[in-house]
């Protein structure tokens, strides 16, 4: 199985954190330890006076992603898009990328969300779903958000931490020992209310609602989840950390990751971070890193083994093991 071709597509307009950090400190109240724990600068967000929206965005990244890979949309045999921002819910909008691409009539399309770990359920769920098909070869995942219309601009934590944008990649069954090795998953669902939208469901929602973050909430669970688990989990794939080529971690935190690379002493280098130039990306964010990394630092051989760990809010966590 491979996973071999990404793009990232954000639209034009950056916002540095300066002005929102220093719009809360004449509240008086102190940004640094937030800023220390998440790690954020720069964010890209859909304006007021653009039409872009999670859709439209995962088309562009759609198209770019097949286009710079020379794969034809007729060799795509699964559309699945990856949104807690869908433009529509009848129908889902993996149709309506189906359209947009110029799809095949055999083509299985769906819409997921499962928030934060969105992409990392995605490639679980299609590479399984490839394995087990006497057809099927490829699948094309959209990642797409356009949080800043739900967030609330007066929570310190939502107010400079996200990004619009919408990410693309694409997993083909090669016949290659490459791919899916194992996945876990842990949920505690205790905190199902900490992060909410609409904050009284649909059947009470207001015009204007926007998302209910507890600001207490910042994913130290999955953490220890991943402190307790990981090492069991690479033993019984007879593995030790050493043998782990790269660390894909959620960039939700910049904290969290040290946490885990300071238990571990995992090596700087194997661990990117890159939420700092570019926001938080929501689901895709594990995958932004490695495409990131691969732009920036080096390309992922053939072989390498991937340690990817992120989590979605209420919360649920994953670890998965990719050999590239």
């Amino acid at each position: 199985m491979k996973l071999g071709h990404t793009y990232f597509y954000h639209p034009e307009h950056a916002e540095t954190n300066q002005m929102v950090i220093e719009q809360f400190e004449q509240q008086n109240i102190s940004m640094q330890k937030i800023q220390n724990a998440l790690g954020r600068n720069t964010r890209f967000i859909v304006t007021e006076e653009s039409a872009e929206t999670s859709l439209s965005m995962g088309i562009e990244a759609a198209k770019a992603v097949l286009r710079e890979s020379n794969i034809s949309i007729l060799d795509i045999d699964i559309i699945v898009f990856v949104t807690s921002t869908p433009e529509h819910h009848i129908p889902c909008d993996a149709i309506k990328i189906h359209d947009a691409l110029g799809g095949k009539p055999n083509t299985l399309c769906y819409d997921i969300n499962v928030n934060c770990i969105g992409a990392f359920v995605a490639l679980d769920q299609v590479t399984k779903y490839l394995e087990g098909s006497y057809s099927a070869q490829k699948a094309l995942v959209i990642c797409s958000e356009k949080l800043s219309s739900i967030l609330d601009p007066e929570n310190p934590v939502t107010a400079f931490c996200f990004s619009d944008s919408s990410f693309a990649f694409i997993v083909e069954k090669d016949g290659s020992a490459s791919g899916l090795v194992d996945v876990i998953y842990h949920t505690d669902s205790s905190f199902h209310n900490s992060v909410l939208f609409p904050p009284k469901g649909h059947s009470c929602r207001q015009e204007n609602d926007l998302t209910m973050w507890d600001t207490s909430f910042d994913g130290s669970g999955s953490v220890d989840f991943a402190l307790n688990d990981m090492a069991f989990f690479l033993e019984r794939n007879h593995l030790t950390i050493d043998m782990v080529d790269l660390f894909l971690f959620s960039q939700l935190s910049i904290k969290n990751i040290n946490i885990l690379c300071d238990h571990f002493a995992l090596h700087p280098e194997k661990v990117p971070f890159y939420s700092k130039e570019v926001g938080y990306t929501g689901s895709s964010s594990p995958f932004l890193a490695l495409h990131q990394y691969q732009k920036k630092v080096r390309k992922i051989q053939k072989g390498e083994l991937i340690l990817i760990w992120t989590l979605g809010a209420g919360y649920q966590a994953g670890l998965m093991l990719w050999k590239y």
